[in-house]
């Protein structure tokens, strides 16, 4: 070693063992900060507006008093807010001060570690409380990552056998306790309808598919979250709660979804023949069930039977003897009872001059089914897909009472013999057709319709069809049918239905019944009183335009068209606005009657 390098090394050696005195005689002296604490602990907080956990306090005193800065400094030691300046504290004196997360300015500084600064102006010192304050704005994001036991492609179904509840597999709680939110989403609006307390550190939670100790209502079921980290925010699953159809993110991540079904049933949607067999899907969770078949409005029996457990296909045999109409199929399994519609068309060999339409879209564009498990049902105006091969969670449309059904019952009272068919059988070219007939009747409220078959309505008028349309908000909204699927709705309903009308909406709500005048007459209201009252709820057309003349009209004003008759081509349409119209009709309104009698006679003329 040379001398040079010698004498280098005898100075570090010094330096060191200096070095090492002075920081014994720190560490022997007594602190100038005594006892800083902090609250809350661990110090955490989050600058968000609403979180539950908005500042942190902390306090400490001084061995001798002095005039003081108090600052809070990032990790590279840069001050981003100053608490105090020259504040002067007496020694002994705890003094606590409160800091929000923000800036001088107000904004929220970024997440991270900050400390403390404290600088004693008379005694020359800065230090850095040893607390490290942690700033956190970001809410958890909790997710339902599967729900077991689960279909192949659907949602996890309750009741099933041998099951005693599904288990939701979570993540992202940030091991903290959470909540288990159980929405009904099957319902208008979506509902919270139970909660349950999720342990800290869990990774899965069981429903067993009670609410508040009874068996939750057959229904879809949306299993959500919600959670809070330790600054307070508040991360939820599904984003918006409760979920609402067409808002962004509604859906939660994974198979979310639950499915409550006790017994449900699925029947063809197109007609069956007389002495055809048809083929109906059944889910009555693995029991026994009976069933029964009879005409809608009829306590007349026409078909019964029951089925073993497991059965999950029934073929119905539709008598020979029973008539073209729409017919009630009912069953009953454990104490549980549906029925669903089943349509029974006339005889290809006794054509008959007028078509009934059903409107299957619309039943099954309603239809509340979880398609695809997310635990929000697969509609229309959820933006769709859906098939159309699924059961009514229902039963019997809501429509078909008041509706279809109370039509078909007026037109078998009377006596007058129609074909049958639905729109899904027309969209898809199975069985009656438009073109075999004099008069069409779309019986029903044909929300949804496919592009091609609006087409053939259309055509199918402009080349002399005769159609009245009963339903209201209809034909204004196109939707495709696909391999047995319904995508693509619409987002709106177009201005002008596919006929030429212009239906306002939405219906126009009266406290005292009006009376639907007619104020420019026609063949239409041949043998009719030219007035018909008692209607709280119609359907206004607004002018038509230059392609469809109007022929006759009536309504609650002169001008107002409700009941109205136009020309399209060479055929004509009728619309009659009135919801209530059929059952006025069938319980026996005169006006009303006649108005159907001289329809059926412009019809199948």
């Amino acid at each position: 070693m040379t001398r040079i390098a010698r004498i280098a090394f005898g100075v570090l050696v010094l330096a060191t063992v200096g070095a090492f005195f002075v920081t014994q005689k720190l560490k022997s002296s007594p602190p100038v900060v005594v006892r800083p604490q902090f609250a809350p602990q661990p110090p955490v907080l989050s600058p968000v507006a609403g979180a539950r956990v908005p500042s942190v306090t902390f306090s400490f005193w001084i061995l001798h008093s002095d005039d003081v800065d108090v600052s809070i400094v990032d990790a590279g030691g840069t001050i981003v807010r100053r608490l105090a300046s020259g504040t002067h504290l007496p020694r002994k004196l705890r003094r606590a001060y409160r800091w929000n997360g923000r800036d001088a300015n107000g904004r929220a500084v970024p997440d991270g570690p900050y400390r403390v600064r404290i600088a004693l102006r008379h005694q020359g010192r800065t230090i850095d409380l040893p607390e490290t304050i942690v700033v956190d704005s970001r809410a958890p994001r909790p997710q339902v990552t599967a729900i077991t036991p689960q279909g192949a492609s659907g949602p996890a179904f309750l009741p099933q056998g041998g099951v005693a509840g599904v288990t939701i597999h979570l993540r992202g709680t940030e091991g903290r306790q959470a909540q288990l939110v159980i929405y009904r989403t099957d319902v208008t609006p979506a509902r919270l309808v139970d909660t349950v307390t999720i342990p800290p550190r869990h990774a899965t939670v069981t429903w067993d598919g009670t609410l508040h100790g009874a068996p939750a209502p057959a229904g879809t079921y949306l299993m959500g979250l919600r959670v809070a980290d330790r600054a307070g925010n508040a991360g939820s699953v599904p984003p918006q709660l409760p979920p609402r159809a067409g808002v962004s993110g509604r859906r939660a991540a994974g198979r979310a979804g639950v499915t409550i079904r006790y017994l449900a049933a699925a029947p063809p949607l197109a007609p069956v023949a007389p002495g055809e067999r048809a083929l109906v899907f059944v889910d009555a969770r693995g029991r026994r069930f009976a069933w029964a078949l009879r005409r809608l409005g009829s306590g007349t029996l026409v078909a019964h039977g029951d089925a073993r457990a497991g059965s999950a296909q029934l073929h119905v045999r539709i008598p020979r003897t029973a008539g073209t109409g729409l017919y009630g199929l009912t069953l009953v399994a454990a104490g549980h009872r549906t029925e669903v519609p089943l349509t029974v068309r006339a005889d290809a060999a006794q054509p008959r001059p007028v078509l009934v339409v059903m409107p299957a879209l619309t039943w099954q564009g309603l239809n509340p089914v979880d398609d695809d498990g997310d635990g929000i049902p697969n509609t229309l105006p959820n933006g769709g897909p859906l098939t159309l091969a699924r059961p009514f969670a229902d039963g019997m449309p809501a429509s078909v009472a008041n509706g279809e059904g109370a039509l078909l019952r007026l037109l078998d009272a009377d006596l007058l013999r129609y074909d049958l068919t639905t729109d899904v059988a027309l969209a898809q070219g199975v069985g009656a057709t438009l073109a075999g007939h004099r008069g069409v009747i779309l019986a029903g409220d044909e929300r949804w319709i496919t592009p091609s078959l609006a087409s053939a309505l259309r055509s199918y008028v402009q080349g002399g069809g005769r159609v009245w349309t009963l339903g209201t908000d209809a034909l204004r909204r196109s939707v495709t049918l696909a391999g047995g699927t319904l995508s693509n709705p619409s987002r709106a309903p177009a201005l002008t239905d596919a006929l030429d009308a212009r239906p306002r909406q939405p219906l126009v709500q009266t406290r005292a019944p009006a009376t639907m005048t007619v104020f420019q007459d026609g063949p239409l209201f041949t043998n009719t009183s030219g007035q018909f009252p008692g209607y709280d709820a119609y359907e206004t057309l607004a002018p038509f335009p230059a392609g469809a003349k109007l022929l006759a009209a009536a309504g609650p004003t002169a001008g107002t068209p409700v009941i109205a008759q136009w020309q399209l081509g060479t055929g004509f349409v009728v619309h009659t606005g009135l919801p209530a119209f059929a059952t006025r009709a069938l319980a026996g309104d005169l006006d009303a009657k006649a108005l159907t009698l001289q329809l059926w006679t412009l019809l199948s003329a």
